[in-house]
């Protein structure tokens, strides 16, 4: 996939524009929050802000050139003033010792007076400890120095620091937008049925769409989306399909659930699908059903990402499934008067 260095998402111009504005105004807040659904381009957008805050060639809308010294820095994540807080390999959370660790960085000038970076990513994954220890260096900032948090699941955060933070929603795309953008970036290798496919597994966002695409996602998905369709149908067994997804992709798989429902939701309203059986689907779910267990579904996400038993969370959302599709087959035969 290729993107243009340090430019805006074409769906995220809007969002831009206040953004640059702010920079050039001096305005912009000490800790921000840039959310949304995982494969919107939240971290291309974090790294637009940070080239911009730096670069010294920015355009007339305040974007990065992409080749000054200080862009071509950030590009390699090895700016004197950015620094890059991620969960390590093998760990569940960001501990207190970094978070401790970049309040010191963030305290020390540099030398030359210009901003400090840090990019916290996922800030979900920061430990209670690591929320308290970051809350310290949000209420007493550093002049010249941002907080950019990232998260796709930012109801995760503790309410406190979500409070203290400027949020910037970064939210899919329209679809023929996603599309557009998807044709150029994949460079026309895939067609517009495999282009479409990618896009409504993705849950309509257009980066997730084109790293399926590039492996196995899309049919990983697609087999998952049948799972669902077969349960709906009377076909298939829970408990072996929550074995086969736990030895797979068990948060993955949770994280796409909730985008999938998401997108029943949409159809629920009207919202165009090329999948006709999902579409169909939706229509036999009456939407407070269909709204009470998309929260069933927010729950089992944050508790994957936790110390939960991961097969039995996802055991327990494939009978809830079930139970939900009965309990929408008696609406159905035995409609309120």
């Amino acid at each position: 996939m290729s993107m243009p260095n340090f430019q805006p998402l074409p769906w995220q111009r809007t969002l831009w524009t206040t953004v640059a504005a702010s920079m050039r105004d001096d305005r912009l807040g000490h800790a921000l929050l840039i959310a949304g659904p995982p494969g919107a381009g939240k971290r291309h957008f974090a790294a637009c802000i940070t080239a911009a805050l730096w670069c010294r060639q920015r355009a007339a809308d305040g974007t990065a050139c992409g080749a000054c010294s200080d862009c071509l820095q950030v590009l390699s994540e090895a700016h004197s003033g950015y620094f890059l807080l991620r969960v390590e390999e093998g760990k569940r959370d960001i501990p207190i010792s970094a978070v401790r660790e970049l309040s010191e960085k963030l305290t020390i000038t540099q030398y030359d007076g210009r901003a400090k970076v840090a990019i916290i990513d996922p800030a979900d994954s920061l430990n209670v400890n690591g929320v308290n220890a970051l809350l310290k260096t949000i209420e007493e900032p550093t002049p010249g120095s941002h907080l950019l948090l990232v998260s796709s699941r930012p109801q995760a955060l503790a309410p406190t620091l979500r409070s203290r933070c400027q949020r910037l929603a970064i939210a899919a795309p329209a679809r023929e937008i996603a599309l557009s953008w998807m044709r150029q970036a994949s460079g026309g290798k895939f067609d517009e049925a495999a282009l479409g496919q990618a896009l409504e597994l993705a849950s309509g966002a257009p980066l997730k769409a084109i790293e399926l695409l590039a492996g196995n996602g899309v049919a990983v998905r697609a087999d998952w989306a049948r799972g669902l369709l077969d349960l709906a149908n009377g076909r298939g067994e829970p408990v072996p399909m929550a074995a086969a997804i736990n030895e797979a992709d068990p948060a993955g798989w949770v994280q796409w659930l909730y985008g999938w429902l998401a997108s029943l939701l949409r159809a629920r309203l009207g919202a165009r699908t090329d999948d006709e059986a999902r579409t169909a689907l939706a229509q036999r779910l009456p939407a407070e059903l269909l709204d009470r267990y998309v929260a069933e579904a927010q729950t089992a996400l944050e508790r994957i990402h936790g110390a939960a038993d991961k097969k039995l969370v996802i055991e327990s959302l494939l009978i809830g499934w079930i139970a939900l599709l009965a309990r929408a087959g008696r609406a159905a035969q035995n409609p309120r008067t």
